[in-house]
């Protein structure tokens, strides 16, 4: 049975752009993407959610909001795919209540009170998991920055 446990988390980057002119409703698109990266002995693992909003109205994007929110986890037993896939979509439902209140934070601040984010259910077969690249090949972390030592 696999576990995530996270650790710790932060707003690594983010990025708002609103040049509304008027107050009212707009349509918003969303997307996320989740990257999850694992120790070689299956005991680490670093999630990146990165959340993107943006209207739907306006060809030159008058609102803009990328939050990229990093976690760090203790696993046990990410060693096989299935495990991985599985212990992804823990860091997900980990990770988005931390997103949901930043994205909502920030979209108040700015004017457009009241966001909420629709969470998805992940389905642990949409997970591609990549063999090459992760970070035990290598003394940088996902996102390029060095990596962190936990104690």
């Amino acid at each position: 049975m696999a576990n995530a446990s996270l650790l710790t988390q932060k707003v690594q980057e983010l990025h708002l752009s609103n040049k509304l002119e008027k107050s009212g409703q707009i349509q918003l698109d969303s997307s996320f993407s989740l990257n999850v990266s694992f120790a070689p002995d299956g005991t680490r693992c670093v999630g990146k959610l990165q959340q993107t909003l943006r209207d739907k109205e306006f060809a030159g994007g008058k609102f803009t909001l990328t939050v990229e929110l990093v976690g760090i986890f203790s696993c046990t037993g990410a060693t096989a795919d299935e495990v991985k896939r599985q212990i992804h979509g823990e860091v997900y439902d980990q990770l988005f209540p931390f997103m949901q209140a930043q994205c909502s934070s920030l979209a108040a601040a700015s004017g457009i009170p009241g966001l909420m984010l629709r969470k998805v259910t992940i389905d642990p077969n949409s997970i591609a998991v990549n063999k090459a690249g992760g970070p035990g090949g290598s003394d940088r972390n996902p996102d390029g920055g060095p990596k962190l030592t936990l104690l």
